[in-house]
């Protein structure tokens, strides 16, 4: 899913995003790759986590994806 639609699932007035941790992947770093925990705001429960991936390919486009 994108930046957008994330966001509209998990909005930031109901749900905090916790960074967890982050690492880069590829010869030049291409990829990075950050972790968070999702914690619903009102009951301050932890509902999982969520990775966004961000890559930028060789001719300087860039894809954001989380899962």
């Amino acid at each position: 899913m994108t930046d957008d639609e994330f966001d509209v699932a998990y909005p930031h007035h109901l749900y905090g995003r916790e960074h967890i941790g982050s690492r880069a992947k590829g010869t030049m770093g291409q990829t990075e790759i950050d972790e968070y925990r999702i914690i619903d705001i009102e009951t301050g429960e932890e509902l999982g986590t969520a990775t966004r991936t961000e890559h930028t390919n060789g001719r300087g486009k860039t894809t954001v994806t989380w899962k």
